[in-house]
């Protein structure tokens, strides 16, 4: 509520203003004279009125202090007075009482007014009741301690003593707390009290508990005990006025317990108490029953219940140990490769059980002692005391795993391991740990068969590179920071430009030049690549229409596409949306795609590239040879063209792979496709696959790839 937008009133009107605007408030109000040293309220609303059970004529020249009690904060009371003196606005929660003596936190907010001169002259009060909010709170901090104590293994009768302390420390009223918990009998199993003595708890007047009690699920029993007397060497017993008391259930509604609250004054239960006092016993409720089940909890907290192996948070909290006394070793994580064939092979029991016989071996084929062995998702994770740089030493005690095969069952079944390792020292973390084994395992599941690697430096930089590559794709695609670099194909009869290979180039506004070979298998893996590919037709497309409208020379272009986006469902209809922008001949544009496509679907290859051809667009076969291409499926794929990798031509000067180029040569003529060279980069290779009858090809030795404004020229020098 703002009150600093005020009309320009002198301090008399101010009042009359301010009482009118306070009378209207849906909140308890008073005013009070900033001058005033006292300050002597001036005017409070009904609602205040209400809210306190006074008069008005009890609260006119009175201060604040008339709402003071026994247990309201005098700190607070202190700094609410100097905020309203010095007119500082700032809200307050204090501890407040009725006409009556009945408690109420009382949410204060000052609002300080100003005069025409913008001099402060009253401050205006609000009030509201939050006496349920700030109860709740209560319950919640009394909660985390509760926890904290279990945490701590505190026994129940401790946990029941502190419940009972905080209690009578912070409830708003003066109380004594006592806690009964029964057993099947209905006799006392524990006693939680923190004032009271035991022996007065018993001349007390207590809630008889019975097996058919308790099935009101809010029931709040309330007794008098004004008639009462009773005297105590330390306590006059004669302050208690009566009792509340509220049954303790089990989740099956049977009584085990109750909670009673002593009153010292005589007070009406109201709705507020009834909800606190629920609160209150379903807490204790929980706290009986995770006390009682400690063990339990203890076990299923830090053992994994399909291998019976330590957990995670076991591992983690032995290794901190070991940090913490300033001891070294390494830490591995080891996963079978083959652990999710198992799981659909077998079942997802499968998994834990070729786990747990894991564990079992490496119990048996390590050197007894120093280490900690657990399950780590579909892993185990090793810890060893050892002096640094030492897992080589200890490597040939986990290879021996993998020799004999594990039964899965009744069935034999041989796996390979991947490992991750770093070593650990006083410095680190468990959590370092555990990431750098993480980045180490990624890095061995790239290497086939079973494989080792350790956690290197470098590898967060790597990391953190790709992650940035990853975030900023979406990015550049939107923005078009994608464009094509053309490198040119010369024809070795003419020696004149008879098309381009477009190469796809990323100048992110972020991240500066990156690199295909860094950004092209993180497109692909993220989905992305698509929309790149289609990026870079449509701006070659641009390039080729350009010309067309000024009449100038064009030649086709090949564009690669990646595997992923060829067996996408929608790839012709992007294709060809894309080719409908535009007046651009078909033919002048052939896509590329590397021979590994037909590994995915060869049936759906073949029909992708018919579809292609009877739209006028060729393909050609990019990097022959360096898959696994199979030779008796490549007759069938309508290409026209297969492009010799860049490797082949190389290593022409040794006679092995002069033949292989040889033959690949031999072999595109007879499966009438026209081969192409790639990545020429010599006199002398230029001269041998001319004798080997090759007719085209492109390289550094005659053009690196250039933008399209260098093409532009290189074409038009041409022409003229």
């Amino acid at each position: 509520m703002q009150l600093n937008q005020l009309p320009p009133l002198s301090k008399d009107q101010l009042l009359h203003w301010l009482i009118t605007f306070s009378n209207q408030l849906s909140k308890g109000t008073f005013i009070v004279d900033i001058h005033d040293r006292n300050l002597s309220i001036l005017h409070t609303n009904d609602y205040l009125l209400r809210l306190t059970n006074y008069e008005l004529h009890e609260l006119i020249n009175q201060n604040l202090s008339i709402f003071n009690g026994s247990r309201t904060n005098n700190d607070s009371i202190t700094e609410l007075i100097t905020h309203i003196r010095l007119g500082l606005a700032k809200k307050f929660t204090v501890l407040h009482y009725t006409k009556n003596g009945s408690a109420f936190w009382n949410s204060i907010t000052i609002h300080p007014i100003r005069d025409s001169e913008q001099t402060i002259q009253y401050v205006l009060l609000t009030c509201e009741d939050t006496t349920e909010a700030e109860l709740n709170k209560m319950v919640y901090k009394l909660e985390h301690e509760v926890y904290e104590a279990i945490d701590n293994e505190d026994n129940l009768q401790s946990i029941l003593s502190l419940i009972s302390k905080k209690i009578e420390k912070f409830y708003i009223y003066d109380v004594y707390c006592t806690i009964h918990i029964y057993d099947k009998n209905y006799e006392i199993k524990s006693l939680g009290s923190h004032n009271l003595p035991v022996d007065v708890i018993h001349e007390l007047d207590l809630l008889t508990v019975t097996p058919n009690m308790g099935h009101n699920l809010r029931a709040i029993y309330v007794k008098d005990f004004s008639s009462k007397s009773m005297e105590s060497k330390d306590i006059n017993y004669n302050m208690i006025k009566g009792s509340w008391t509220k049954p303790i259930l089990t989740s099956q509604n049977e009584t085990i317990g109750i909670l009673t609250l002593f009153l010292q004054d005589d007070l009406e239960l109201k709705q507020c108490d009834m909800n606190y006092l629920n609160r209150l016993a379903l807490l204790i409720q929980l706290s009986i029953k995770y006390a009682e089940q400690k063990i339990e909890l203890s076990c299923l907290a830090f053992y994994d219940m399909e291998t019976k192996l330590p957990n995670l948070q076991f591992f983690k909290g032995e290794l901190a140990k070991w940090i913490d006394a300033g001891l070294t070793g390494y830490v591995a994580v080891i996963h079978p490769t083959e652990f999710n064939k198992i799981i659909d092979l077998y079942g997802r029991n499968a998994g834990a059980e070729l786990l747990r016989q894991m564990a079992d071996r490496m119990c048996k084929f390590l050197p007894s002692g120093d280490e900690l062995i657990a399950r780590f998702s579909n892993s185990i994770i090793l810890a060893k005391k050892a002096p640094l740089n030492s897992f080589h030493s200890h490597r040939k005690h986990v290879e021996p795993l993998t020799q004999v095969p594990f039964d899965i069952n009744g069935e034999e079944n041989y796996i390979t391991l991947k490992t991750g390792y770093t070593t650990f020292t006083s410095t680190m973390t468990v959590e370092q740990c555990i990431h750098q084994i993480d980045i180490a395992l990624t890095n061995a599941r790239k290497i086939n068969g079973t494989s080792f690697s350790m956690y290197e430096e470098n590898s967060i930089n790597q990391l953190t590179e790709e992650m940035n590559i990853f975030n900023q794709l979406t990015y550049g695609i939107n923005n078009k920071e994608f464009e094509v670099y053309l490198q040119p194909k010369i024809n070795f009869k003419t020696n004149e430009v008879e098309g381009f290979e477009a190469l796809s180039r990323w100048n992110s506004s972020k991240l500066g030049f990156v690199s295909p070979i860094k950004y092209i298998s993180i497109a692909e893996q993220s989905g992305k690549i698509k929309d790149i590919d289609l990026l870079n037709l449509t701006n070659i497309l641009q390039w080729l229409q350009h010309r067309i409208d000024t009449g100038k020379k064009i030649v086709p272009i090949a564009l690669n596409i990646s595997p992923d986006h060829f067996y996408e469902p929608y790839f012709l209809d992007n294709i060809i949306r894309t080719f409908n922008q535009f007046r651009v001949p078909p033919n002048y544009i052939k896509l590329e795609v590397t021979e590994s496509i037909e590994l995915g679907d060869f049936v759906k290859a073949k029909s992708i590239l018919e579809k292609l051809n009877e739209l006028g667009i060729e393909s050609s076969i990019d990097d022959f040879g360096v898959g696994f291409s199979s030779l008796s499926y490549l007759p069938k794929l309508p290409f026209s063209e297969i492009k010799i990798d860049r490797s082949f031509v190389n290593s022409m000067n040794e006679p092995g792979m002069y033949a292989v180029v040889q033959t690949i040569i031999q072999l595109a003529h007879n499966i009438n496709m026209r081969p192409i060279a790639e990545g020429i980069e010599t006199k002398d290779q230029l001269a041998m696959l001319q004798q080997l009858g090759c007719p085209a090809g492109q390289g550094y030795y005659f053009y690196k790839p250039m933008t399209k404004q260098d093409a532009e020229i290189l074409l038009d020098q041409s022409n003229s």
